[in-house]
């Protein structure tokens, strides 16, 4: 089950006026630590852009997006049951990185609460860092499978061959995953996904945001979806590209040592023990 928590997130909250010079930098430093921080006191869609023009270098304009490139995640009323569109209904969201189908996902997304609905609608999180140690202790194989250059394939006909954990060098890992009817699975990779989903599971947080407060988040390293919700739910969205004095390098680190996961990997096999828990 997720575990809750009430105040939008654990840590640190910053405003969109104070992210500059030295609180900037601290933003970036909390960004690198916790893949994600706290926004508060946004009085609304100048804030929100304000802040995203502090923390981003540039702004994507996502399909959805209005022409100052924010989007405006809410029930339209006539998305329900179209591939890639649940976000703009009420149902509940699956977890996934934003953009898995582009060869360059975005880096980072800013969401930001300005109506909460009246029940549900809470946001998920999960820290792909803590997935990935999770797989290591129970599940090294799929990591493996999970790894493969064409270990699934995102969106429609223009979509790519892509692995859901990319390593990068340095021991950098980069996550991409998306698990609706634009994703397909390798063979190899498909038979670890309860594993996955298992890690995933243990490792949700539930997030309500109330008016005013938001999240920014590593797009290469967490998963955020959402929980259906009932009345009129609104959330500001901007993605982009990481401002240069966030430091971010990329991806995010490995949690483990990787001649320790090779060594388990030879130990699993040599036990001939299976390593996916159905």
């Amino acid at each position: 089950m997720p575990s809750s928590d009430t105040n939008g997130t654990s840590g640190e909250e910053f405003t969109a006026r104070m992210l500059d010079g030295a609180a900037r930098e601290h933003a970036g430093a909390v960004l690198r630590e916790h893949g994600m921080l706290r926004l508060a006191r946004l009085g609304g869609r100048d804030d929100v852009l304000l802040a995203a023009s502090r923390l981003m270098s540039s702004l994507w304009k996502h399909r959805d997006a209005d022409p100052d490139s924010l989007t405006v995640i809410r029930d339209t009323g006539r998305h329900d049951g179209r591939p890639g569109f649940a976000g703009l209904g009420r149902e509940a969201l699956a977890l996934h990185t934003e953009c898995a189908q582009h060869p360059i996902p975005p880096r980072l997304l800013l969401l930001a609460c300005a109506r909460a609905g009246n029940t549900g609608g809470e946001s998920l999180l999960v820290d792909g860092q803590a997935v990935l140690a999770d797989l290591a202790v129970h599940h090294p194989a799929a990591i493996e499978a999970l790894s493969a250059e064409r270990a699934a394939y995102f969106g429609g006909s223009s979509g790519l061959f892509a692995p859901v954990f990319r390593q990068l060098p340095g021991e950098r890992w980069q996550l991409r995953l998306r698990q609706d009817d634009l994703a397909r699975f390798s063979p190899d990779a498909e038979v670890h996904l309860p594993a996955l989903r298992q890690a995933i599971d243990r490792n949700t947080r539930q997030v309500r945001l109330a008016p005013g407060q938001g999240v920014v988040l590593d797009n290469h390293r967490f998963l955020h979806g959402r929980t259906a919700f009932s009345g009129e739910r609104l959330i500001l969205r901007a993605l982009g590209e990481p401002h240069p004095a966030l430091g971010l390098g990329p991806a995010f680190p490995a949690p483990w040592s990787t001649s320790r996961l090779a060594a388990q990997l030879t130990l699993d096999m040599r036990r001939c023990r299976p390593t996916v828990s159905w």
